[in-house]
């Protein structure tokens, strides 16, 4: 994940884009000290592996989302996808859906 704070680092004063990290660890107490060690400033949700499964039809671990402003996925990476996860490759998605009026 330090793609994606990089990243973070990047656009966290842009108004138009927004990361929120969604974990399905089934350990509350693990994953509030997992995000304090990383110093993550983005916002770290937790829910379910089986809500995760029915929302966003996850079966793999990681998985991205990128959500335009209408709320639609418009582009998804997952598994360990390596092209998907450098800063560039996120960059560019972020840039195509900003373009996207």
């Amino acid at each position: 994940m330090p793609h994606l704070q990089k990243v973070f680092e990047k656009y966290q004063s842009d108004p138009e884009v927004a990361f929120v990290l969604v974990s399905i660890d089934d350990d509350p107490a693990r994953l509030a000290r997992y995000v304090e060690e990383r110093k993550f400033a983005m916002t770290v949700g937790r829910t379910e592996p089986d809500a995760a499964s029915k929302a966003f039809r996850v079966n793999d671990v990681p998985a991205t989302f990128y959500i335009d402003r209408d709320g639609i996925i418009r582009y998804e990476a997952r598994g360990g996808e390596t092209h998907g996860d450098s800063d560039d490759r996120v960059g560019w998605y972020i840039e195509e859906l900003k373009a996207r009026r």
